[in-house]
């Protein structure tokens, strides 16, 4: 066994805390990039090497009042515990929903909290805004507050950056202040090296369909709820690691419960931990486990982020995921290091898939194309070299265990993946936000073969996922005489989008309108006041003798509710804006703005110009259904 190597762990030293030498670093950059004028940067750190840590120093030393902006409560708790350790001085609050501090030093914020009490803060109360987990950053509530606060500088935090949905982090904190990845961490001993073993099931994944690029979850379950795979990770852990601390990451919370039952059916302690269960309850199982009253945890995704247990030697990969993203997450819940232990051990359970639903597996993840069982898939180079050398002459290492496979064997993985094939090409529907004309107009000539994608995924049975290169969208546009919408003209684009916009409907003057009625300084305005300017416009109109709109509209029959004013307007007027990317929605606080890049370029004569075209085309649209 290998001894462990605690050197790089960093040493409270009363008061401080001792950095490693690659935190060090890391605030040295923070400082000259801010020296060289920049004011936002990104932390890449893998999970356990403790980027937070690093976070709480470069606040420290720039001393200003500091946001640290977190996804969820118990991130909130755990960074401050971290802060009253390294900056003992500053004073610490939270604003998070059942907590209000507003005035301390550092203030520890849930994004969904302070989203929605933008207006008690001032843009200028706080010097420095750090994000934690900022991969979730290119979401429109993240957005929502970089727009309104202006710090000196942000940070983002992230072990994982990249993101499902292709968002580029680069574009986001445009500068990587210092990067310390999964396989630099575990070569320079800061994590535990990784072993693996591949158990092939006969679950046949080829026709689960796919929503984005994650499993149609019933389809899923429907394939995954069978006995033969459940009793084959019961006896994968009682055969190989019976009694060791392991987490088992299951395809949903109910699939937990029914592994954790099935192994304490066999005698082992083991419990299943989930969102559903009471915080007290939730608590207590995990503080079970950190004490070894349970030997085995069983989630689906609350473990996912803000958790990990060093004591944690196994890992399980039993729900197949197509997100590289949760899959590292899931990953770092076990690489941290702990005295005695020497390694973590992933036990990859592998479904059959097609080459485009194929889930991520370790080797896969990390682009490892040749798989021997139990051998390092990650470690420092003196102990891959004993390794190796114990198995040329014929021994094998000690930790290795006694798997009913040759140990000599290998086999080589396919690592075609296409969500990296595609990661610099444009989806379908980028394409339509980058040419002025209508989604339907795109639809209909690649079904119809006037334009052929450079990739197309199929998804399901019947839908295609479609993606062009760059080049080929100019080349299609050219083609086509479609003007391409760039940031440099997209004011001018909505404004002549405006002013020859076709009308089937009142719909899109009279959304522009309650967008300039309501929308505040930053170009943004509440859904539920765009539903009741609706409502007010149209309801105006029946009570003053005239007509609201055609016999088939809902303000025409009546009896509606604002769900059903919503619906429409988001169906109808709004999506038809959003498609040329003139009109975003945040979904979480249910907010609709201009985008930023237009915004920003009009003027208060524009605005005037905009509502006086609407009022003249809401006039030509009645006169012409009076005919």
């Amino acid at each position: 066994m290998f001894k462990a190597f605690e050197a790089d762990l960093p040493v409270q030293m009363g008061q401080t805390i001792e950095l490693r030498d690659y935190q060090q670093e890391a605030a040295e950059n923070l400082q000259k990039m801010r020296e060289d004028g920049k004011t936002i940067a990104l932390l890449y750190h893998a999970t356990g090497v403790g980027k937070t840590i690093t976070a709480a120093t470069d606040a420290k030393a720039v001393g200003g009042r500091t946001l640290f902006l977190v996804n969820a409560l118990k991130l909130a708790s755990q960074a401050k515990e971290t802060f009253a350790k390294v900056w003992p001085e500053a004073t610490l609050g939270e604003y998070t929903g059942s907590q209000k501090d507003m005035t301390q030093t550092v203030i520890f914020a849930t994004v969904q909290s302070i989203s929605k009490d933008l207006e008690k803060f001032s843009p200028t109360d706080f010097d420095y805004l750090i994000v934690d987990e900022c991969h979730h950053a290119a979401a429109n509530t993240y957005q929502k507050i970089f727009t309104y606060f202006h710090p000196k500088f942000i940070l983002g935090l992230t072990a994982t950056p990249e993101r499902s949905d292709g968002e580029d982090m680069l574009e986001l904190f445009q500068n990587v202040a210092h990067k310390m990845d999964l396989k630099t961490a575990v070569e320079r001993g800061v994590l535990v090296p990784i072993r693996c073993i591949r158990v092939k099931t006969n679950i046949d994944l080829t026709d689960v369909r796919i929503n984005g690029i994650k499993y149609n979850s019933q389809d899923l379950e429907s394939k995954l709820f069978i006995p033969e795979r459940n009793q084959l990770i019961v006896d994968t852990y009682l055969k190989y690691v019976n009694g060791k601390k392991t987490v088992i990451f299951c395809a949903s919370v109910d699939h937990a419960a029914e592994i954790a039952k099935l192994l304490r059916d066999n005698g082992v302690k083991a419990e299943a931990v989930s969102g559903r269960d009471r915080v007290e309850i939730r608590d207590k199982i995990l503080k079970d486990y950190e004490t070894g009253s349970t030997n085995v945890l069983c989630a689906c995704d609350l473990l996912n982020e803000g958790w990990d247990s060093p004591h944690t030697t196994v890992l399980f990969m039993a729900r197949p995921t197509m997100s590289k993203t949760i899959y590292m997450q899931q990953l770092g819940r076990g690489t941290r290091r702990c005295p005695g232990k020497d390694d973590l051990l992933v036990i990859d359970f592998v479904d059959n898939a097609n080459m485009f639903n194929m889930p991520y597996s370790l080797h896969r993840v990390l682009d490892i194309s040749k798989y021997q069982p139990m051998a390092y898939v990650l470690a420092p180079e003196n102990k891959r070299k004993l390794d190796q050398d114990m198995l040329f002459k014929g021994e094998k290492p000690e930790a290795w265990l006694d798997v009913p496979i040759d140990v000599d064997d290998y086999e080589i993985i396919d690592l075609f993946n296409w969500q990296n094939s595609v990661k610099d090409m444009i989806s379908q529907i980028e394409f339509v936000r980058m040419v002025d004309v209508q989604s339907e107009t795109v639809d209909r000539y690649i079904k119809d073969g006037k334009i052929k994608p450079d990739l197309s995924v199929p998804f399901g049975d019947k839908r295609m996922f479609h993606y062009f290169r760059e080049e080929s969208v100019r080349n299609i546009a050219k083609q086509y005489g479609w003007d391409l919408i760039t940031p440099q003209n997209m004011a001018d684009k909505f404004m002549k989008f405006i002013e020859t916009m076709d009308m089937s409907f009142s719909y899109k003057p009279v959304l522009l309108k309650a967008i300039y009625e309501y929308m505040d300084s930053n170009g943004r305005v509440a859904l539920p006041d765009v539903v009741d300017y609706f409502i007010d416009f149209y309801e105006d109109r029946k009570v003053h003798g005239m007509i609201a709109e055609k016999p088939n509209s809902i303000y025409q029959k009546g009896g509606y509710t604002k769900k059903d004013v919503e619906k429409n307007i988001l169906s109808n007027p709004f999506k038809r804006f959003e498609d040329m990317r003139f009109l975003m929605r945040c979904k979480d606080v249910e907010i609709v703005e201009v985008n930023p890049i237009i915004f920003r370029k009009l003027t208060r004569e524009d605005w005037l110009h905009i509502v006086d075209v609407c009022d003249k085309s809401l006039e030509k649209y009645y006169l012409r259904l009076k005919k």
